[in-house]
């Protein structure tokens, strides 16, 4: 990917944000405090969507104040994942932070992901002593870290999030995945370049509510797997075979009592066994079914996302929109 000649940024922070109209001015003037503490030369890229407070034009009052702070406005709101991707793409920086946009993810861990960056390490993720959510969320974040390490190649942390940084090397190359259902996280560990973690503290929400409710949660942990990974289908196919063994092992067993003239009423172990099979078979049909929805949208090869709107100098942007 060549080198944008319009200005060296050193070190560019992504952040995703839908309603976050009131956190916004108080982390970009964190941000700001931070990153001109370490002398580099900066930018902070928000990319958001559909939004339902002044989110927008709280980022361009600020772009108005610092050059250095813009925006990606995506015409469609297509989840934090692809928001995170669009932002890589508009990123200048030799590195880039990825962050939420409610200071749960504290602006003054920054240093220490940079730091250890310069050890020789493509991706530093942001370990958290705890996540200050409740046990509910706290327990489903974990049991999708060990599910996906399960199914998938990937080997996620537990108490990892989005916060994290990368260098541009690994910047590149998650720039060549095109498909619609990604998650940089998941992909960074598919990559394999070097990766290493800092212990970070969590910090609390400013303001807000999350946008993020359960079932959401599950909707991504679903399309997640399903990306990732093809061990469900070959779990159904060995669920298919533990069935027909059981089946087998049934049939034996009334042939047995035949032959040694016991009445075997039936009825009942009927109507189990269709119950039974017709569930697995609804189950295993649903499953196929996620997946060749997927295949079907990827042969689409529709664009990932549409930019509505830009503010600030950012890449393949020759001139600054007006804002």
């Amino acid at each position: 990917m060549p080198k944008n000649d319009q200005e060296h940024i050193d070190i560019s922070v992504v952040v995703p944000v839908r309603n976050e109209e009131k956190n916004i001015p108080e982390l970009t003037h964190r941000l700001r405090d931070v990153l001109s503490v370490m002398g580099l030369a900066f930018e902070v890229v928000f990319v958001t969507d559909e939004n339902t407070d002044r989110t927008v034009d709280t980022i361009k009052a600020e772009h108005r104040q610092d050059a250095r702070i813009k925006m990606v406005k995506l015409a469609q709101g297509r989840g934090q994942h692809m928001a995170a991707v669009a932002g890589l793409a508009a990123s200048q920086g030799e590195s880039v932070v990825f962050m939420d946009g409610d200071l749960q993810d504290e602006p003054e861990d920054i240093p220490l992901l940079y730091r250890k960056m310069q050890e020789g390490y493509a991706v530093v993720s942001a370990l958290k002593e705890r996540k200050n959510e409740t046990a509910l969320r706290n327990f489903f974040s974990r049991s999708y870290v060990r599910v996906m390490n399960y199914l998938s190649d990937s080997r996620l942390l537990i108490n990892t999030s989005l916060f994290r940084i990368i260098n541009r090397r690994m910047a590149d190359e998650l720039g060549r995945f095109e498909e619609h259902d990604q998650d940089p996280t998941l992909l960074m560990t598919l990559i394999g370049l070097p990766e290493a973690s800092v212990l970070v503290s969590s910090g609390e929400r400013h303001s807000g509510e999350t946008n993020y409710t359960f079932w959401r949660q599950i909707n991504v942990a679903i399309s997640c797997v399903v990306s990732f990974s093809t061990k469900p289908l070959r779990l159904i196919s060995s669920f298919g075979f533990f069935c027909a063994g059981l089946s087998f092992l049934h049939f034996l067993y009334v042939v047995v009592l035949w032959f040694r003239g016991v009445d075997v009423p039936g009825w009942t172990t009927l109507a189990v066994l269709v119950s039974f099979l017709g569930s697995a078979q609804l189950m295993s049909l649903g499953v196929i079914g996620e997946y060749l929805a997927h295949v079907f949208m990827e042969s689409k090869r529709r664009p990932l996302y549409v930019v509505e709107e830009r503010c600030g100098t950012l890449k393949n942007s020759n001139t600054e929109p007006s804002n």
